[in-house]
């Protein structure tokens, strides 16, 4: 058919078909944590636990006029509907939603951490959600030249996914009898300025962010980062390394990009990328006691921290 070309992308397919919007986004979240407490070995019945833990949101801002609605719907109806699917007791006053794109995760873990520090809940259970594949949205990448086709190989490849952590003060995982798979540090946060598409940006606010966290690791064998496939993220990314010296932390280590085999999964990707990290840890194949992940969102956010086996 002419004007019409295939694109690469990753739908959950078998689980999300037919679901849109809302319903689509509640779905992937009840999974995510489905999994996850059956992983960890929870009960959602005790109460006194989930009174206890804080449950964030990581969502993305509206990427189209016609996706404002559902900005809405997400940060006033998506975390009670998951709240209330999981039959999980965390009090609504514990109950946020952070619209951060890709940064939501890793920047979600540096506020949680301040929280527990200071005695507002013990633990929280963060949440990373959203779907690139509808096809207004996936219209709207390819009117913006953004879309990987055979016809240009540069691009990113739509994806769809929920991914949940639960993170908690070491002591008091211990006292559980919890299975800790990986500890989180060194967490930084910065933001870059956002250019009119087609601009080159130079990543700098993205290479101060992951040289902060740097200078609190001792031993790198690992990256997973937010290059999705766009020349941009790409160019942010070379740039940063072209500024390291000769011999450095990331000197030896190996690079993964969890979009090659998942597309762009926007506000999850951060927590893929530390599920990911934690797993080498567990079924060592790490190359070192340390990962490196670093996230970028669409509207500017960078965020780095350290992914560190037990």
């Amino acid at each position: 058919m002419p004007g019409v070309e295939p694109v690469i992308g990753h739908p959950i397919s078998g689980l999300t078909d037919g679901f849109t919007s809302l319903a689509l986004h509640a779905l992937l979240v009840h999974q995510s944590l489905r999994d996850l407490i059956h992983y960890a070995r929870l009960s959602t019945s005790e109460s006194r636990f989930w009174r206890d833990t804080a449950l964030i949101l990581g969502i993305s801002r509206a990427r189209t006029l016609e996706q404002e609605e559902l900005e809405v719907l997400l940060k006033e109806e998506l975390v009670p509907l998951a709240v209330r699917r999981a039959r999980l007791d965390i009090p609504r006053e514990k109950q946020h939603v952070l619209p951060r794109g890709h940064a939501s995760v890793l920047t979600a873990l540096s506020d949680v951490s301040k929280s527990i520090a200071a005695g507002q809940f013990q633990r929280a259970l963060i949440v990373g959600v959203d779907s690139l594949v509808s096809q207004p949205l996936v219209e709207h990448f390819f009117q913006e030249g953004r879309l990987k086709t055979p016809e240009h190989p540069i691009g990113l490849m739509p994806g769809e996914a929920a991914a949940a952590l639960l993170v908690e003060e070491e002591r008091a995982a211990q006292r559980r009898g919890a299975r800790i798979e990986a500890f989180i540090g060194a967490l930084s946060l910065g933001t870059e300025t956002v250019l009119e598409r087609g601009s080159a940006c130079q990543g700098l606010q993205l290479a101060a962010t992951i040289e902060r966290t740097l200078a609190q690791a001792t031993h790198i064998g690992d990256i997973y980062g937010d290059l999705n496939g766009e020349e941009r993220r790409a160019r942010e990314w070379g740039t940063f390394l072209a500024r390291l010296p000769r011999e450095s932390l990331l000197s030896h280590t190996a690079s993964h990009w969890p979009a090659v085999s998942f597309g762009d999964t926007g506000a999850a990707s951060g927590a893929i990328s530390i599920a990911a990290a934690a797993r080498s840890f567990a079924r060592n194949y790490a190359r070192s006691s340390e990962s490196l992940v670093w996230s970028r969102a669409e509207s500017g956010e960078v965020a780095s921290g350290l992914v560190i086996r037990p």
